[in-house]
């Protein structure tokens, strides 16, 4: 369903250079302290699970997040937050933790979706448009935080900021244990598979997509699946033994299961999210096209 568009294992995020992107991240990191706790990782039915589902309910893009929001000057974030995803949430928590104002762009609908109003109810704005495609959506969003001097943060987090503390989370728990051989994630915009190839160079990865196309540089040195459903379909095999959120990391789990083998390791990025007190009826969310009148 999804194609591989990486012609080798190219890592656009081994920068300056691929001998030298470990040290630049860990160099750029080493006075931030972390607010979350310890990863937890967890053995099911003979595979290794690092599951942020334990750590906190907000995900693992929460904890490598909140470097770049520490960080980031401007009084204002803007994003992109689809139908399903955990990077609003993630942003939704980390704003509120350290005083930011959080502006969604939304795509248009009849009925917002469960992690929609979640973002709304932990404090963020919401704007809706009518779009064809993410990067449509991806577009405005940057286009109104340039008029407004506000930062705006790309779809999956992918900012320098946000890989560094990633790579410094999983280079900082695997240091003093043994690595891990093989591992299994999902991947979107390829944030996370390309942070862990990083910190763990040694290890092999298999990355299953479930969202998009796959650019040149997205998934570096990992092994390509795509899931055989849309994004916002639930996968047909759900982890019962701990919390995974169904439209995303579950899909990985599922491939893994047909296609890994036993002491394999998993990255289970979320569980399901809080569900929103906010009804749906509550929230004006349908536009028609060219309506932009959330954002004058």
């Amino acid at each position: 369903m999804f194609l591989n568009k990486q012609k080798d294992d190219y890592n656009i995020d081994e920068f300056p250079s691929k001998r030298s992107a470990l040290f630049h991240y860990l160099n750029m990191t080493k006075d931030f302290k972390s607010s979350f706790k310890e990863m937890v990782v967890v053995n099911v039915d003979g595979y290794n699970v690092i599951d942020e589902s334990r750590s906190n309910p907000y995900g693992a893009k929460s904890r490598f997040g909140e470097y770049l929001v520490q960080n980031v000057k401007e009084k204002e974030i803007v994003y992109v937050q689809p139908r399903v995803g955990f990077a609003g949430i993630s942003l939704s928590y980390l704003c509120k933790k350290y005083n930011k104002n959080l502006t969604l762009v939304m795509p248009s609908s009849k009925k917002t979706s469960e992690h929609q109003r979640l973002c709304i109810e932990m404090g963020a704005k919401p704007l809706f448009c009518r779009i064809a495609a993410m990067p449509n959506a991806n577009r405005i969003a940057k286009q109104y935080a340039e008029e407004r001097n506000a930062f705006f943060v790309p779809l999956g987090l992918k900012h320098e900021y946000v890989t560094a503390n990633a790579v410094k989370a999983i280079h900082d728990y695997f240091k003093d244990k043994e690595k891990p051989k093989r591992m299994w994630t999902v991947i979107s915009t390829g944030v996370l598979t390309r942070a862990l190839q990083i910190a763990l160079p040694d290890t092999e990865f298999f990355a299953v997509a479930v969202a998009r196309n796959i650019q040149q540089g997205e998934l570096g040195r990992a092994k390509f699946y795509s899931y055989h459903k849309a994004f916002t379909s639930e996968s047909d095999v759900v982890p019962h033994k701990f919390d995974s959120e169904r439209c995303y990391d579950s899909k990985g789990w599922d491939y893994m299961l047909r296609h890994g083998q036993k002491g394999d390791w998993f990255f289970n990025v979320a569980g399901q999210a809080p569900l929103s007190s906010i009804k749906p009826e509550s929230i004006d969310s349908y536009r028609d096209w060219n309506d932009l009148k959330d954002f004058v």
